[in-house]
């Protein structure tokens, strides 16, 4: 098995509770020291307006982490295509694929929050048409060798040629976040690997792969299980007034997401990872790797058992204690597992 980190630093936003939480450069030395423990990836996630200090520049903080790692893999998870141009995209996504040394995965979306393209001045109902045409474009800059024009009613580009190319040949890996049946299926169809996020319950986690691999291996291709990255909280509680502590960190995220995603206003018309939570507490219980030594390691068991071989930790306290914990006490009962 692989395990990676997903998540990303908080800024000092006005009126957030940011106590616990890493900032920028503390998030850096945070990776660092997960890439001495041999993790073998760390995505970051992009967000806009959160009002809680979520990270909004990710290729930008990519560069910097690039610069103080080695070894480590760095992902998107995800890039949101409809709130940027396609083409300073490719470029940017090219000079970090050459910094890092072709160490870059571009994880994209299409974005949920509806608070983000209300922002942005984007109708949402316009996010699938952009996020095609916007990844069409990409590709396309990436394989393009001569100068080349682009018109359409929403971009023009006339006499170009997207430099740098990237490192990875014919481009970066590939990952899309998806999670209703038809966007995994679809995911499968284009060549993706794909992004599942950390509220599903194990069970729904072994289904959602399920649906994965039969599409893949229906299309006459090889189904790799490390093709598809499973984002879990990391919760390590040694008592239950640890464990307690750890449930209202991650309670009080999950309901800040909720508010920003919930309600008329705001209500996402696409797929939306807290939507369907009613229970916080529960939520993590039936699907975070949760608790002391025994109990994570029976949990990553049993994603095991459902088919996950690359686990993405996403602990909210950014706490180095629980980084080591895991990698020294957890990790080696699976890494030599296939």
């Amino acid at each position: 098995m692989k395990f990676g980190l997903f998540g990303g630093p908080q800024t000092q936003a006005a009126g957030a509770n940011t106590e616990g939480t890493l900032g920028y450069r503390e998030y850096g030395k945070y990776i660092v020291e997960a890439e001495k423990l041999g993790y073998s990836s760390a995505w970051l996630f992009e967000h806009h307006f959160s009002g809680f200090g979520q990270p909004s520049s990710s290729l930008n903080l990519l560069c910097y982490f690039a610069g103080i790692t080695k070894t480590i893999r760095l992902g998107s998870a995800v890039v949101v295509l409809p709130w940027h141009n396609p083409i300073l995209l490719a470029e940017q996504i090219g000079t970090l694929d050459v910094v890092s040394n072709g160490r870059y995965d571009f994880g994209v979306g299409r974005g949920y929050r509806n608070t983000e393209f209300h922002g942005f001045g984007i109708d949402h109902h316009e996010a699938g048409a952009i996020y095609r045409e916007s990844m069409d474009i990409i590709l396309r800059a990436w394989r393009e060798t001569e100068r080349w024009s682009y018109k359409s009613k929403r971009w023009e580009f006339n006499n170009i040629i997207v430099e740098p190319d990237t490192m990875q040949k014919p481009h970066p890996p590939l990952w899309q976040g998806a999670g209703s049946p038809g966007s995994i299926r679809q995911a499968a169809q284009q060549g993706y690997n794909l992004l599942l996020d950390q509220i599903l319950s194990f069970e729904d986690v072994g289904e959602k792969i399920a649906i994965y691999r039969s599409e893949v291996e229906s299309l006459g291709r090889q189904f790799d299980p490390y093709s598809v990255g499973v984002t879990r909280g990391l919760m390590v509680a040694h008592n239950a007034k640890q464990r307690e502590a750890a449930h209202a960190v991650r309670n009080q995220f999950v309901s800040r997401v909720k508010a920003l995603t919930s309600g008329e206003n705001s209500k996402s018309p696409t797929f939306n990872p807290v939507g369907e939570v009613k229970n916080e507490t529960e939520m993590s219980e039936n699907g975070a790797i949760l608790g002391d030594k025994k109990e994570m390691i029976e949990r990553v068991e049993k994603l095991y058992e459902c088919g996950v071989r690359n686990i993405l930790l996403h602990d909210l306290t950014g706490s180095t204690k629980a980084l080591r914990e895991f990698a020294l006490e957890v990790s080696p009962k699976f890494t030599n597992k296939t």
